[in-house]
């Protein structure tokens, strides 16, 4: 199932909006790559007297699986990703054992896995691996850094809130627990090597337009702003509908707390797969009541539907299934204005394997007209209740958003 970009008329102005997406194993995304990591080395009284030029490069993401993956003991289908980037910059640093300095290139080799929700593309889990070298010309090598850095995000962490709709706020909380192993090299890792926090991101779609990086089909991308709680920008997106992924992104902190990462796509290469498509009898529903999901594919596969924990099985007689589910009234983890929720409805076949083929549309679960007028004033608020803690933003979200 491809993401499509639609624009629908209101009253007042036209509004954009994009859905979610599936990926199959093998798709893959090229970028050009630019690391900032300048005041990082010229900052560190460890590499005192060093310097260093910006660091370019490459890098490419491929899905490496579709499985399933456990979720606080519920098994959800997720997406495997594997990022690979390499840059290099000039710089002067001193050799291990003499302490003179040479000018020679940082060479970086970075690695990441990360495990994405199917029905949302929510981060579950990622493990960055950095390597750091310096290379004299080839006189001589030395380490700068060698480490790993895991993520865990409960609940996952929701970057997008399809569908995506110009000007819509949306904020996250999540538990971030952080794991660090091996050499951080100018930095050091904290003690213990584990830590948690509680992680709060405020997500905005100030604008569809052209990004930075400029690629066919991606004239209209959806710019994903996420800030903290100070108001500081943190990292910028723009999701290309067309290529079902960012087109171009930049984040303060691709890793050590101090190493600025730009991303501009280059290519994509979307692989061949089988054809399973899931629609909804309507993507907008009240509370508490049903609908039905229609699954077509390959005739004779059988396959199983996920709305949230709860499964259905499902048999493509003549290419065609239809499931009636209950949509019962859970919240998401997104407050916004314009809705009580919207839940990822999956729908997988191939389901023992490393290679599930899947299917995703979003429900959108509708509360009052008085409701959203609260919720938009909670959402104005975001802020200040989230200054006062989690656990009483979620009381006040349970208060407003009826």
């Amino acid at each position: 199932m491809t993401l499509t970009s639609m624009t629908f008329r209101g009253t007042e102005s036209i509004v954009h909006q994009a859905n979610v997406t599936a990926w199959n194993v093998g798709d893959t995304w090229s970028y050009d790559i630019r690391l900032d990591a300048v005041s990082l080395v010229e900052d560190s009284p460890d590499l005192s007297g060093s310097s260093l030029e910006i660091l370019d490069g490459t890098a490419t993401i491929e899905v490496a699986s579709v499985t399933l993956y456990n979720i606080s003991g519920d098994m959800v289908p997720a997406y495997r990703l594997e990022l690979h980037a390499e840059a290099t910059g000039d710089g002067r640093f001193p050799e291990p054992n003499t302490g003179i300095f040479a000018t020679g290139e940082l060479l970086v080799d970075y690695h990441e896995t990360r495990w994405v929700r199917v029905s949302d593309l929510a981060i579950i889990y990622r493990i960055q691996s950095l390597d750091l070298d310096f290379d004299a010309f080839g006189i001589w090598t030395t380490g700068i850094a060698d480490f790993d850095h895991a993520h865990e995000y409960n609940p996952p962490q929701e970057i997008h809130d399809f569908p995506l709709r110009l000007n819509e706020t949306w904020n996250s909380v999540s538990e971030h627990t952080q794991t660090w192993t091996g050499d951080g090299g100018p930095v050091a890792f904290p003690d213990p090597p584990t830590q948690v926090t509680e992680d709060v991101i405020i997500y905005s779609i100030p604008e569809v337009g052209q990004s930075p990086a400029v690629y066919p089909g991606c004239e209209d991308s959806y710019r994903i702003w996420w800030n903290n709680t100070n108001g500081d920008l943190i990292e910028d997106h723009w999701w290309c509908p067309a290529v079902r992924y960012d087109v171009h992104w930049w984040t303060d902190d691709i890793a050590l707390s101090g190493v600025d990462g730009e991303f501009w796509l280059t290519s994509y290469s979307p692989v061949e797969s089988t054809i399973l498509n899931v629609t909804l009898s309507s993507e907008i529903s009240a509370l508490n009541s049903e609908i039905n999901v229609s699954i077509t594919g390959p005739s004779g596969e059988s396959g199983t539907i996920w709305y949230h924990e709860n499964m259905f099985n499902f048999t493509l007689l003549d290419g065609m299934a239809t499931v009636s589910i209950p949509v019962g009234n859970r919240m998401d983890d997104t407050p916004t204005s314009i809705d009580w929720a919207t839940h990822g409805i999956v729908a997988c076949i191939d389901t023992e394997g490393t290679a599930m083929t899947c299917s995703v549309s979003t429900l959108t679960l509708e509360g009052s007209a008085i409701g959203g007028l609260l919720r938009q004033d909670v959402i104005d608020r975001t802020p200040l209740i989230l200054d006062v803690g989690h656990e009483t933003a979620q009381r006040l979200g349970l208060s407003f958003r009826f």
